[in-house]
């Protein structure tokens, strides 16, 4: 895979781990203050599906976060292979 097909997959990881972390706690606000108990669906419905988004979301941008640092890791390794071929020659 190519470097930019790379850098455009983490930055979609990033985006879905925003937008399920944030439906994820937006559903558990909505469902505990704003609903009154009407239809049958149990409330541990509803919490089990805002906390699986919230999960989503965290695994999502820790592996998005860890892309980016080891990214940056390998440029700065590129760098001073670099930088010690250059020195040597």
């Amino acid at each position: 895979m190519s470097e930019r097909k790379k850098m455009e997959l983490t930055r979609l990881q990033g985006v879905i781990a925003i937008a399920s972390f944030s439906c994820g706690v937006l559903i558990a606000g909505v469902c505990l203050f704003f609903i009154p108990p009407l239809g049958e669906i149990a409330s541990s419905a509803i919490s089990i599906v805002s906390e699986l988004l919230v999960l989503c979301g965290a695994i999502l941008g820790v592996k998005a976060s860890y892309d980016v640092k080891f990214r940056k890791f390998e440029a700065e390794l590129k760098d001073v292979i670099e930088h010690d071929k250059q020195t040597s020659s």
